[in-house]
């Protein structure tokens, strides 16, 4: 069996890339429209439009705007006509081959809409919503685990007498956080957080145990099972 090499194979599936683009468009007839965008991330002409993996059309012409926008304006096959509706969202992302630069990507937030008028002029966003969601998400959980970590290391600062009421606090504030936040961010701050105030509660309660304050030791393991069980 004859094997390629990944170089030739990257190349191979450029130039099948560009010849499926030739084919799709030869003997029907598309329609266009255009997307402005405030940025085009290296996008080029003659770039494929992609519909769910699909190649649905092309970039025709990409244009710079006295008012720092770039109208893009793309040609979808017409047996493809139904993707490109009012509920579709036009974002630049990676084309089908890695090495063959980037693609307009249509995702639709639902099907049957209202075909988009040939010639109109449509807005896209800078990224797949799923991916912005994703980043804006990641920007939570690195400011939540900041904060966090700060106030692991004032506990670590404060007098004995007030450390206890210290810890009592950031519980309440880590068991309301637990049961504000969505499933994938409880599990990180369980996973992450909860890991690191279990040394601290266990420290602390060993030490008022031997100043003899068995009451304040139990209420604080108290308050930290019930963390580990939200």
């Amino acid at each position: 069996m004859i094997r390629f090499s990944s170089a030739f194979s990257h190349i191979f599936y450029s130039i099948v890339t560009v010849l499926a683009g030739v084919f799709l468009f030869a003997g029907c007839t598309g329609y266009g429209f255009t997307i402005s965008f405030d940025q085009v991330n290296g996008l080029k002409e003659t770039d494929p439009v992609m519909f769910e993996e699909t190649r649905v059309g092309q970039v025709k012409k990409i244009t710079y705007t006295k008012d720092a926008v770039f109208l893009v304006s793309v040609e979808i096959a017409g047996q493809f006509s139904d993707c490109a509706t009012e509920d579709s969202r036009f974002f630049i992302g990676q084309g089908p081959d890695e090495m063959a630069g980037k693609a307009v990507i249509i995702e639709q937030a639902r099907t049957g809409g209202t075909k988009i008028p040939a010639d109109a002029v449509v807005d896209g966003s800078p990224a797949s919503p799923a991916a912005a969601a994703a980043a804006s998400m990641d920007e939570m959980w690195q400011s939540l685990g900041k904060k966090m970590a700060d106030m692991m290391a004032q506990i670590e600062t404060i007098p004995e007498t007030e450390e206890y009421q210290a810890m009592k606090d950031a519980m309440a504030e880590l068991e309301q956080k637990l049961k504000d936040s969505g499933q994938k961010m409880s599990d990180t701050l369980k996973n992450d957080v909860l890991p690191l105030l279990e040394e601290k509660i266990k420290a602390l309660s060993d030490s008022l145990r031997q100043q003899g304050k068995e009451n304040k030791a139990d209420d604080l393991e108290k308050d930290f099972g019930r963390l580990q069980d939200i």
